[in-house]
């Protein structure tokens, strides 16, 4: 029988919508990413411009997250939860926030590095500088970074996807497998529930 104690308890208002708002994000990215690379031109720079605008929102909100998470305690796991799967849960968690700040960071090392120089406008409006200890290396060192942390970037995506995919598995899981409430304590608008 489930932990009422555990499964009851849900995650803060402030933790849901960072995780809604956050996660609706990266996966708009992920897919913009993977657009960009089969269009050309104008449309090209267009998504591009939105692309980066995305990542650094990501950037901003996940270091909020993480001191939001930081100061406010998650509900515990269940206590029906193996060991090894708080052991994953953990790490998964973990490793998000970790390519929450990573992801977009490497994108902007990117940018900067580039030798065509484009300038970075935040939503139109919001114009983001280049990283200086990037931007100012001689250019065959510029480009040597574009080409090594594009690679990285590529890679970290494919990381996130799966992470992703294995985080959504993880909660339908416990929802229609264990019967444990867990997913309903991250879900908004909805009052945790306890499978009998």
């Amino acid at each position: 029988m489930p932990d009422a104690s555990a499964t009851t308890r849900r995650y803060s208002l402030g933790a849901i919508a960072f995780h809604w708002v956050i996660a609706a994000l990266i996966v708009f990215n992920i897919w913009l990413g993977w657009r960009m690379d089969r269009i050309t031109g104008l449309d090209r720079f267009t998504l591009f411009q939105l692309h980066k605008s995305i990542g650094i929102t990501v950037l901003a909100l996940s270091v909020l997250r993480l001191g939001w998470r930081l100061a406010h305690r998650p509900p515990p796991y269940p206590a029906t939860m193996k060991p090894w799967e708080r052991v994953a849960a953990t790490t998964t968690h973990w490793t998000f926030y970790g390519l929450m700040l990573v992801m977009p960071l490497t994108g902007w090392v990117i940018v900067s590095a580039s030798a065509l120089n484009l300038p970075t406008l935040l939503y139109k409006l919001i114009p983001l500088p280049h990283i200086g200890v990037v931007h100012d290396q001689p250019m065959p060192v510029r480009l040597a970074i574009e080409n090594n942390v594009g690679t990285t970037h590529v890679y970290l995506a494919y990381l996130f996807g799966a992470l992703i995919l294995l985080h959504i598995g993880a909660a339908l899981k416990h929802q229609f497998v264990q019967h444990d409430g867990v997913l309903w304590r991250i879900l908004p608008g909805r009052t945790a529930r306890v499978s009998a």
